[in-house]
């Protein structure tokens, strides 16, 4: 409105006092416009002055001042900036929230946040509007994401919601499998509950492999046990337990192995009838495939989040969407804003797990040692199939065997073993000459090699079979055509692979080991 758009008011004012002999008429037409164009100065000038960055600032509110950091503001808010309104606002809603998060935590802290919400994985997730925010994540999800910056309570949240389904569900009906790519400090404590299986860090490289073919190989049993039931989902199979798969730190978990993402990916998409369900953490949205986002139906935003990021888990996000709350709940065609507490204890810690022999097959896999018995070589570890197979010298139909290790990698022990259950010439660590002698005897032949021997292609080709225990060093395992992420060097003796298999070679009988006589040429053939 420009001040010329006044002009009309005030002739006409002048014009009914010349009219009717009113001067009051022209005073008070005077006095409006003065009004107005008072008004609108004070208005431009308000534009024009910025709003000072309060964002970082301490409230205080005492009864006879008000201030935001060391700036005091004026006591009749007649002269409140809209700025400070809203600061206030913000403030008051704020303690609000608090007072009612806190009410709520200390009603159900005794409880563990059990959910009141009927389901088959209820959870309670905080305080909205003064009200419990429950959900069930089967109905609700199947699968969440949750995401925030440093700092914003995301472990903290997982740990929250995890403890409520843990306290909300039947005990031997749901099982954790625990991914922590923050070295373990967030999901620790979880891996004490009884239903926990395995957790697996960052720092358990050697173990990525196995764990995700493991997992993978979950879903697989499942579909079987499916199958063989003549059931097409795990609500007609209740006998079953459910499995909930915690990963915090989604980004770095999908790239630190080829098959984590596949395996999550299977787990979004063909979870929810299989009764495997994904909750992941995340700092963003960055890294994270989209096809994988897409499956992750429920979510939610903690503390202050990247613009883009929250465009894309609410695509019709408004401004008066984000407010004072510490986090957003979004799920189906719903936004909800919402406070939550820190969890100060999970229920069950410390007790005996529930299911003893998973943890070790999930944990632990082949064991550290084993027995010669009944002609038995050693057993395999098959991951996908989540199975053990022994695996004896017969199976070898007479074909030759060489095993190749470092010093201490049980190598010498394995032939006292083949010494004593098989009628093949058993070789530990020869040299060329005995080792061509021995096939020209025209018999089966099992031979132990030190990692650092070269052996001439032409006798090395004559093995029909290799196994190929801990090697002394990581370029050794590599030229033995040893993937790197295997390379391990606190392997136990007689651990090693076979046709792309872990094995774990039996040893023989403890009155035996004392023959042993360990040999270690150090002859190079080139």
């Amino acid at each position: 409105m420009r001040w010329f758009a006044l002009i009309p008011g005030l002739l006409l004012g002048v014009v009914m006092a010349l009219v009717t002999g009113m001067w009051q008429f022209a005073l008070f037409t005077f006095v409006s416009v003065l009004s107005a164009a008072l008004t609108m100065a004070l208005m431009r000038r308000g534009k024009k002055e910025k709003d000072d960055d309060f964002s970082d600032q301490p409230i205080w509110v005492t009864p006879s001042a008000l201030a935001i950091g060391d700036k005091q503001l004026p006591k009749s808010g007649w002269f409140f900036k809209e700025q400070y309104s809203d600061i206030f606002f913000d403030h008051f809603s704020k303690l609000s929230a608090e007072r009612d998060v806190r009410k709520r935590t200390e009603e159900l802290e005794e409880s563990f946040y059990r959910s009141t919400r009927a389901g088959q994985l209820p959870f309670w997730a905080g305080v909205a509007e003064g009200n419990n925010l429950e959900f069930d994540l089967v109905n609700d999800g199947p699968h969440a994401l949750i995401v925030g910056s440093t700092g914003s309570g995301k472990s903290e949240f997982l740990k929250l919601i995890t403890s409520s389904m843990l306290v909300g569900v039947q005990v031997g009906k749901l099982q954790l499998v625990l991914v922590d790519f923050k070295g373990g400090a967030a999901l620790r404590k979880l891996d004490e509950h009884p239903a926990a299986l395995t957790l697996i860090t960052d720092l358990d490289e050697v173990r990525h492999e196995r764990f995700w073919q493991y997992l993978s190989g979950e879903l697989k049993r499942r579909e079987h046990l499916l199958a063989n039931a003549g059931k097409s989902s795990i609500e007609q199979l209740p006998e079953l337990a459910r499995m909930i798969v915690l990963a915090d730190e989604l980004p770095a978990i999908v790239t630190s192995h080829p098959l984590a993402i596949g395996t999550l990916e299977a787990i979004a998409a063909r979870g929810r009838s299989l009764g495997v369900h994904l909750i992941a953490t995340s700092q963003s949205l960055s890294g994270i495939p989209r096809a994988l986002i897409a499956n992750l139906t429920m979510r939610f935003a903690l503390g202050a989040m990247d613009p883009g990021d929250l465009i894309s888990l609410i695509p019709n996000v408004r401004a008066s969407v984000s407010n004072s709350s510490r986090a957003l709940a979004i799920w189906g065609s719903n936004t909800i804003s919402f406070d939550f507490p820190i969890s100060k204890a999970i229920p069950m810690i410390g007790e005996a797990k529930l299911y003893p022999e998973l943890v070790s097959g999930w944990t632990n896999g082949l064991p550290l040692e084993i027995t010669s018995q009944d002609g038995l070589l050693g057993i395999f570890d098959i991951p996908l199939q989540h199975r053990f197979e022994r695996f004896s010298f017969a199976d070898l139909n007479g074909a030759s065997l060489l095993v190749v290790g470092a010093k201490g990698s049980g190598k010498s022990m394995f032939c006292l073993n083949a010494s004593s259950v098989t009628d093949a010439i058993v070789l530990d660590c020869p040299t060329t000459q005995e080792l061509e002698e021995a096939f020209q005897a025209g018999r089966q032949v099992i031979c132990a090699m030190s990692s650092s021997f070269l052996m001439p292609l032409s006798l090395q080709r004559r093995f029909e079979n290799i196994i190929n225990l801990r090697q002394g060093n990581l370029d050794q395992h590599l030229a033995s055509g040893l993937p790197k992420n295997q390379w391990n060097e606190k392997l136990p003796p007689g651990r090693g692979w076979f046709k792309n298999l872990s094995i774990q070679l039996a040893m023989p009988e403890p009155s035996l080991r004392q023959q042993t006589q360990v040999r270690e040429p150090q002859l190079q053939v080139g």
